[in-house]
């Protein structure tokens, strides 16, 4: 899948807080259906061979911006689905194969 298609943007507005316990800033992000699309691959993967450390990673950049409409500061967000390290697999086991005879054994 083409990298550029894991992305998707969004925004945090700062919030009008009526109590000091609401957030400073509100927002959404909008994910794209190739963004879900491989979220859910991962996720369906990890289902045959499930990794109990099994984890999603989703990167967010964020720039200072003004809205040209309303001349309000936001943050604007973009998003990207990490791509997963390759964990090492474990070496097989090494097999031994004997050839030997009973006549081969001196005792």
């Amino acid at each position: 899948m083409d990298y550029d298609k894991l992305k998707s943007e969004g925004g945090l507005w700062q919030n009008k807080k009526e109590r000091d316990t609401h957030p400073d800033w509100r927002g959404h992000v909008v994910v794209s259906s190739n963004q879900l699309r491989e979220l859910l691959n991962r996720a369906k993967g990890n289902q045959n061979d499930p990794d109990p450390d099994f984890e999603m990673r989703i990167d967010i950049a964020a720039w200072n911006r003004v809205a040209k409409s309303s001349g309000r500061e936001f943050i604007s967000m973009s998003t990207e689905i990490q791509q997963p390290k390759e964990k090492p697999k474990p070496k097989p086991e090494p097999t031994y194969e004997t050839t030997l005879d009973e006549g081969d054994i001196p005792f």
